[in-house]
């Protein structure tokens, strides 16, 4: 028994491109809606005045590294609840005193939870204060320090906070 042979109309040409099409803009309309959703983007305070500060910014890293200091920051406590310590030290590991020191906590993967600390000097070249994190996780930690008002020290460090 031999089946008739089926044509290929206009009909199911225009059907089979349309579906095509659907598919094509389901697919990328898809990728487009999880792009979007699962990050906000970079964004800074003021962009186009600290693009024009960049030649400050770099002299104050040579600066920065022509002193030689280094920092520790540690997280001792849970999230909602723990203590923030910087310990700041010159080459030989001589503690940095007389500082004005904040540390600004930040979320890599999600804005609106950033947290400013200020601390206070609780040893010679140790800074610390009371922290609350609103969440568990990864943080960015950046430790700023000033000495007679005057900026002196930036630092970025990575901290995992517990439940």
């Amino acid at each position: 028994m031999m089946q008739a042979e089926r044509q290929i109309t206009g009909r199911m040409v225009l059907f089979a491109v349309a579906g095509l099409f659907g598919v094509f803009l389901a697919a990328n309309g898809a990728l487009v809606f999880f792009a979007l959703d699962s990050w906000p983007g970079l964004s800074t305070d003021k962009p186009y005045e600290k693009g024009l500060a960049y030649n400050r910014t770099l002299e104050a890293a040579r600066k920065q590294a022509a002193l030689g200091w280094r920092s520790t920051l540690s997280f001792d406590g849970a999230a909602k609840a723990g203590t923030t310590r910087v310990r700041i030290e010159a080459p030989g590991e001589a503690p940095i005193t007389g500082l004005k020191a904040r540390v600004t906590f930040r979320r890599p993967v999600k804005e609106g939870f950033d947290v400013i600390v200020d601390l206070k000097e609780t040893a010679p070249g140790l800074y610390a204060a009371l922290t609350a994190l609103p969440l568990a996780g990864n943080w960015h930690a950046v430790i700023e320090a000033s000495q007679n008002g005057q900026f002196v020290y930036r630092m970025q460090h990575g901290i995992f906070v517990k439940k």
